[in-house]
């Protein structure tokens, strides 16, 4: 689980149920590790470029999809989801799903829509009495889930229809708890900006081999990778895959690590890593024990788990005051201040119902005496029973090759009361124990089990002893087990509290030893940096600081960086998309101030993973991520536009990035923060009389300007003679493959007719004159 791949894919244990008709989009998901369905409510999506749809594929990574809408959308689905040409997904219903299958679909109508009301109402969610009745049922699913949202419920009811089908199979697919997400909280950020920004990838920058950099830790997830808890780093992922633009939240967050690095709370701090570090997932364990399947461990570790977790929130509680009250920590400190603490009562309750001590000798589920009085009696009939056993062959065990001392009672489920002893060098051969009397029954690679006349005499006698006392005991387990289904959905809550605090205390140790300061998150478009800095390059290498101003009030939405020279813009355009990302994770940033205006989404034209599979070329790669953000950016968008256009010709290339950004500054104050690094210092020309663009252009003397302009226009002219020639060619060709002649001369002269094959002449401001002087060919 701490390994990750280039956007955090190791945690895609979670089947998806996608749902789009008429522009709107809803979702769920189903996590198999955490045992909770998400329902993420409808939102606007228009097709077919389905950025949000997109951005949900680019969070989860799935292990199964499930799609159902309009058939316009069934449509699309295969390249969506990445499956190959030609893919034709099948029913639902069309037979068990195979390995190889990565998606399915469900109908859509208002039939269906129907079917997957009924089949949300009648779902067994911990919370709901099995009793409780058809009004009941639904006053309490109203309360969990928007019933008047139709797409989003029909995802939930497919999504626990396919539930259904894989439980034939594999009845563990349990549903704890449902949580609802609103999309509009979260920036969405397109999957090609996670990897050029290295959130969670560990690609270096291409020169990155010529300091002979370690390429492990050169991710932003790897640097924050400083939680104690596995279910730390699992939350970790958890945010890093899904920044938000929610105020409440991220001050909360923030709050909550500016407490965390005060010098005076680093006592504190160390006793919270130190309980942090003993939780461990509750849900296989809630799993084992809904199931009935746990053993005597699992449930010391379930008692070990909430133990340390209390101690936690008391902890918080002593901790507790005005300057973290709107902290994580005052959020765990509540749930242990409720007079109905459900930690505390858990934990007296499996304190006063569990033998741990008799459960470990045994190995299975025991109930503490004094819980059951017939349960006692059976017990001490059973104990009675096994003591004289022991006793009455003490002369028999005496008289075989093995320690007397080292030999117990026990009672073996198909074999009944029978001896047991250690397996040990000296008894090599178990046969040796063999005699008129005792018989070994069966052996395991440390113990040996055998019988004699008396074993087998007691268990007709006494055969139905054990299973009384195993009646006694699943009826005081069924019991317990009722009780943490009842709690649960707020246990799963204090742990994933818990969870979160661990990835604070983490961001808390990476801003103190980074030097990070707080930025001020706010609900205007601005961006204000000062002395911002690279997070993952100042790891290796002195970095220079930068200052950043956008804002409408500055006049300034549109930067451009155009130099000719390597001078750092593709690392400045990174140093600010990742401020802006770790503003919107909840984190301290490494800049000395930050005034973060919250966005919406994030999209870059930054670099593209080519690769023959991707059927697409550089340049058709290009066009790919600018048409991507053209159609999908907004107001509170950021963009970054690296040397757009250099998988194509010169004057293409210039012209394609001229046109996107007059597209995108024809929106006036409606324009996206939008910043463009380029080679082309002379795009000055074109770009001059918008009120939000400012352009910071790489300065150079009269002569290097000079021949920077001839330079362009020759290489200008030189493509064109290559496009007449191109053209001659092909006239020639057809000429040739038609058998006609062709006179060389006649070929001669049309080529020195077409001016655009006479060099140009250029005066001393280096401008091209209008005289022109024809070559020979």
């Amino acid at each position: 689980m701490d390994e990750v791949g280039s956007n955090g894919s190791s945690q895609a244990n979670k089947i998806l149920s996608l749902c789009w008709s008429c522009g709107t989009v809803a979702a769920s998901y189903y996590d198999v590790d955490q045992l909770e369905i998400y329902a993420i409510q409808q939102a606007a999506d228009q097709g077919p470029q389905y950025a949000l749809v997109g951005n949900l594929i680019r969070q989860y990574k799935p292990l199964f999809y499930l799609v159902s809408g309009s058939k316009s959308f069934l449509e699309d689905v295969p390249e969506l989801l990445g499956l190959p040409n030609g893919t034709v997904l099948q029913h639902i219903n069309s037979g068990k799903i195979t390995c190889e299958e990565k998606a399915r679909y469900c109908d859509f109508g208002p039939k269906a829509i129907k079917a997957s009301i009924s089949k949300v109402l009648s779902m067994n969610l911990p919370g709901i009495h099995q009793q409780a009745t058809e009004s009941e049922r639904r006053l309490y699913m109203e309360s969990v889930l928007p019933f008047s949202q139709d797409l989003l419920i029909h995802s939930v009811g497919c999504l626990l229809k396919l539930l259904d089908s894989l439980a034939s199979d594999n009845d563990e697919l349990i549903v704890s708890k449902i949580n609802v997400l609103a999309p509009e909280t979260l920036l969405v950020i397109d999957e090609l900006t996670y990897q050029a920004l290295q959130i969670f990838d560990s690609r270096l920058h291409p020169s990155g081999f010529k300091r002979n950099m370690e390429s492990s830790p050169c991710s932003l997830y790897n640097l924050y990778n400083r939680c104690s808890s596995r279910i730390g780093r699992i939350e970790l992922i958890n945010l890093m895959q899904k920044p938000i633009r929610n105020l409440t939240e991220l001050n909360e967050r923030l709050d909550t690590v500016e407490w965390l690095i005060t010098p005076h709370n680093s006592n504190f701090v160390n006793q919270m890593k130190n309980y942090i570090s003993n939780l461990s997932r509750i849900q296989p364990l809630y799993k084992k024990v809904t199931l009935k399947r746990a053993k005597n461990n699992e449930w010391k570790s379930l008692k070990r788990n909430i133990y340390y977790v209390y101690l936690l929130g008391k902890l918080c509680t002593t901790v507790r005051e005005p300057s973290n009250d709107k902290t994580t920590i005052a959020l765990l400190a509540e749930f242990v201040s409720q007079p109905g603490n459900v930690l505390k009562q858990l934990l007296y309750t499996l304190d006063e119902v569990l033998d741990l001590e008799r459960g470990e000798r045994d190995n299975k589920f025991t109930i503490k005496p004094g819980i059951d009085r017939e349960l006692d009696g059976f017990r001490a009939q059973l104990d009675e029973t096994q003591t004289a056993l022991l006793e009455t062959s003490r002369l028999e065990i005496e008289n075989l090759p093995i320690d007397a001392d080292d030999v117990f009672v026990t009672f073996l489920p198909g074999y009944g009361f029978v001896f047991s002893t250690t397996r040990t060098d000296g008894l090599e051969n178990p046969s040796s124990i063999e005699s008129t009397t005792m018989n070994v029954v069966c052996q395991s690679d440390t113990t040996v089990y055998f019988q004699n006349d008396l074993c087998r005499l007691l268990n007709t006698k006494f055969g139905g002893l054990l299973a009384s006392i195993s009646d006694h005991e699943q009826a005081i387990l069924e019991k317990l087990v009722t009780y943490i289904d009842r709690i649960i959905p707020e246990l799963l809550d204090i742990f994933n509290v818990s969870a979160k605090l661990d990835v604070m205390l983490a961001f808390a140790s990476v801003a103190e030893t980074q030097k990070y300061s707080r930025p001020v998150l706010c609900d205007r478009k601005v961006l204000q940096i000062k002395q911002g800095r690279h997070p993952l390059l100042e790891l290796y290498k002195p970095y220079h600081p930068n200052d950043t101003d956008l804002s409408s009030t500055s006049n300034c939405l549109v930067k451009i960086l155009a130099s000719p020279d390597p001078s750092g813009k593709t690392v400045y355009l990174k140093e600010i998309a990742l401020i802006c990302y770790l503003a919107h994770i909840g984190s301290f940033v490494p800049a000395q101030a930050a005034i973060v205006g919250l966005l919406d989404s994030i999209y870059s034209r930054l670099d593209f993973p080519e690769s023959v599979f991707s059927g697409k070329s550089s340049f058709m790669s290009e066009l790919y991520q600018i048409s991507n953000i053209l159609s999908n950016t907004t107001s509170r968008s950021m963009v970054l536009i690296d040397e757009f256009g250099k998988g194509t010709t010169f004057s293409e290339g210039k012209s394609l990035l001229i046109s996107s950004v007059e597209y995108l500054l024809q929106k006036e104050i409606e324009v996206p923060m939008t910043f463009v690094a380029t080679q082309f210092t002379a795009i000055s020309n074109y770009l001059r009389d918008y009120r939000y663009l400012r352009i910071y252009s790489a300065q150079r003397d009269a002569a290097a300007n000079h021949n920077e302009s001839t330079s362009d226009h020759n290489q200008h002219h030189q493509e064109l003679i290559a496009s007449v020639i191109q053209s001659l060619t092909l006239t020639l060709t057809k000429k040739f493959l038609g058998n006609e002649l062709v006179d060389p001369g006649s070929v001669a002269q049309l080529y020195h007719s077409m001016p655009i094959t006479q060099a140009p002449v250029f005066n001393g401001e280096g401008h091209p004159t209008s005289a022109r002087q024809g070559t020979k060919l």
